[in-house]
Order: C-alpha cells, then sequence, then structure tokens
C-alpha cells in the first residue's frame, strides 16, 4: 500500500470532512427543520452531524485515493497545508458563530 497516498487521501477527506461539519452544524442553527431531522436521525443531532461527517470522510478518502495523484513530498506539503487551513478556519467559523449566537448578534 502506499502510504504517501494514503496519507495524502486522508487530509483532503478530513478536510471536506470539517467543511460539512462547520456548514451543517450553522445551517441547522439557522433551520429549524434540519435540526430536527438530525436530531430523529440518531437521538441527537451532534451524534448524527458526527455519523454524517465520518461517512464524508470515509467516501472522500476512497475517492481521492482511487484516482491517480501526484505522491511527491510537495502533494504531502499541500494536502496537510489544506487540511491544517481548514481545521484553523473551521474553528474560527464556529467559535465565532456560536459566540455571537449565544450574544444574540446572529
Amino acid at each position: 500500500m502506499n502510504k504517501s497516498k494514503l496519507i495524502i487521501s486522508s487530509a483532503y477527506a478530513a478536510s471536506v470532512s470539517i467543511a460539512f461539519a462547520v456548514i451543517i452544524t450553522i445551517w441547522a442553527e439557522f433551520f429549524a427543520p434540519l435540526k430536527g431531522w438530525l436530531a430523529a436521525f440518531s437521538g441527537h443531532h451532534w451524534v448524527s452531524k458526527s455519523i454524517f461527517a465520518m461517512l464524508v470522510y470515509v467516501v472522500v478518502m476512497i475517492v481521492f485515493f482511487i484516482f491517480p495523484q501526484k505522491n511527491s513530498d510537495t502533494g504531502l506539503k499541500r494536502g496537510l497545508g489544506v487540511l491544517f487551513t481548514f481545521t484553523i478556519l473551521g474553528t474560527v467559523a464556529l467559535t465565532l458563530f456560536f459566540t455571537g449566537h449565544h450574544f444574540h448578534v446572529f
């Protein structure tokens, strides 16, 4: 198995999964039927978001692993850079959203 390709695929899949989790979290706060559906799906909306984020990760990782890509150090650095960026942006987005939401700014 090509470990470099697996790491690159995993980094991009994690980035997409982070984006999904951030988007669905904010969307569900503004759209009550979505939050209700997520809660009904598994018993709690956070559990459902986690299940779907995990499924997104697995599907995207498989897709990225199947398709050809460069396995160079540059590709590895780029994939991990994208993951780092999505992690920071997702953290900032949720922090700002829930801080504003708590203080009734949004």
